[in-house]
């Protein structure tokens, strides 16, 4: 089956869909091969050629599905993101202290997010190939408007647009433990924690009362209401 343009554009859509189980599975062996091969030679010297063998697939198996590895490290960065929003729509917040409930939040999606295997080989590639960019600020969006979501749940007052305003730049701290995990040379618990006390703080003035913030106020360029968080 011919696949629909992907994110990326049309230089990076998948050649084909699959439709049947094996095709499925030998698509899934080529992105898992993929990930291996970009965490084990980098964005720059990985090449189609690695990943097919990686795959354990013939070459011509890797191009029946995508036209390039770019396209390839694309459809791995995406599914990884898609996995990622879809665990936060899905988990629901604690009972009890409000604060608390939001900062075990923020430590579960960040431990999924490792779980996963969103690794630096995947934070690193989005600042290689610029295609990726794109996709990262529409799942910044996502995660935002998802932890709206939750501050809404937990009583917050402020209008839409402040609240989603303030979950971006919550969302946009994330970056941070990433940066300190490679100054680290590791995944320390640590970050997430710290993390995770962080977007509690920033949050703190849309769950205390306190009035929300002159405008104007980023707003969602993908979405126009807030996710439900149900």
């Amino acid at each position: 089956m011919r696949a629909a343009a992907a994110s990326g554009g049309d230089a990076l859509a998948l050649r084909n869909t699959p439709s049947q189980r094996r095709a499925h599975q030998r698509m899934a062996a080529i992105l898992e091969a993929a990930h291996a091969v970009l965490r084990r030679d980098g964005a720059e010297a990985a090449t189609a050629t690695a990943i097919a063998q990686e795959a354990g697939v013939a070459v011509g198996s890797f191009y029946h599905y995508f036209p390039n590895k770019e396209a390839a490290f694309l459809a791995l960065y995406e599914g990884k993101l898609a996995e990622l929003r879809a665990f936060a729509a899905a988990t629901p917040l604690a009972a009890g202290d409000r604060r608390q409930a939001l900062r075990a939040w923020v430590i579960a999606l960040k431990e999924e997010e490792l779980r996963i295997g969103f690794d630096f080989a995947l934070f690193d590639a989005v600042h290689h190939y610029g295609k990726l960019s794109p996709i990262a600020s529409r799942h910044a969006e996502a995660m935002a408007l998802a932890t709206a979501a939750r501050a809404r749940q937990l009583g917050s007052a402020w209008s839409d647009a402040a609240l989603f305003d303030i979950c971006l730049s919550a969302f946009f701290m994330n970056g941070s433990s990433w940066l300190y995990w490679r100054a680290s040379g590791g995944y320390a618990p640590r970050a997430i924690t710290r993390l995770a006390d962080a977007v509690v703080a920033v949050l703190e003035p849309a769950l205390d009362g306190s009035p929300e913030p002159p405008g104007p106020h980023l707003t969602p360029q993908g979405e126009d209401r807030l996710l439900d968080g149900a």
